[in-house]
């Protein structure tokens, strides 16, 4: 039997192509693990310093060392409660998402979003709340907050500061902070069509918005 001679130069070529392959997989494979780990839209480890993180689409845990809260979002649709999300089901059996609240806002889907983000600081919680396009378009000139520990406080919705494209944010302030000490979670904000009246008397009737708690 005749041994054939092994070319350097074919194995020289040969190594070079796996080392090429393997080469290809580990970027792609980085690539595809960076691009899963792209941070929400809104952000809300950053927009907190690290104080806050989102424990899923409707509540987020806070927790600065002082207080230590868990806060939820609640969606009130047409006088309905919901939580992350309102979902409406044709004759046909065809879904559609009616209302979302999601830190991934995705404006100009044709789904109204809201998210909303406190951080305390110095005795003050600052809430966010940020909207995107299709709910301005959807609520219009009806869209209040009002806030505030016995919903005291009301504002009309200022849309005149775009976060990113399509997304808008307003921020309102609470300086009685002293019951999120206890783990409360009493945000009370509220963003919709409610008028101060309503909110104080809990009056939800047709009402459509959401709720920080």
């Amino acid at each position: 039997m005749v041994k054939k001679k092994i070319d350097k130069k074919d194995v020289l070529i040969g190594a070079l192509m796996l080392i090429l392959i393997v080469s290809c997989i580990f970027f792609y494979v980085q690539g595809k693990n960076e691009a899963e780990e792209e941070p929400p839209v809104i952000d809300v480890d950053k927009l907190t310093e690290g104080d806050g993180y989102e424990d899923n689409a409707a509540s987020i845990q806070y927790n600065d060392g002082l207080h230590r809260v868990k806060f939820e979002h609640m969606i009130m649709f047409k006088g309905f409660m919901f939580l992350n999300e309102v979902n409406f089901m044709t004759e046909e059996n065809e879904s559609f998402v009616l209302m979302r609240t999601t830190a991934d806002m995705k404006p100009g889907d044709d789904v109204p979003e809201v998210y909303m983000v406190p951080v305390i600081e110095d005795g003050v919680m600052a809430v966010n709340i940020y909207l995107d396009d299709d709910f301005r378009d959807f609520m219009g000139d009806e869209t209040n907050i009002i806030w505030g520990s016995e919903y005291q406080n009301f504002k009309k919705y200022d849309f005149s500061v775009e976060y990113k494209p399509g997304i808008y944010v307003d921020t309102v302030y609470d300086n009685d902070t002293e019951r999120f000490r206890i783990g409360g979670n009493d945000a009370n904000v509220f963003v919709g069509d409610a008028t101060l009246e309503d909110a104080q008397a809990m009056k939800m009737d047709g009402i459509t918005g959401v709720f920080l708690k």
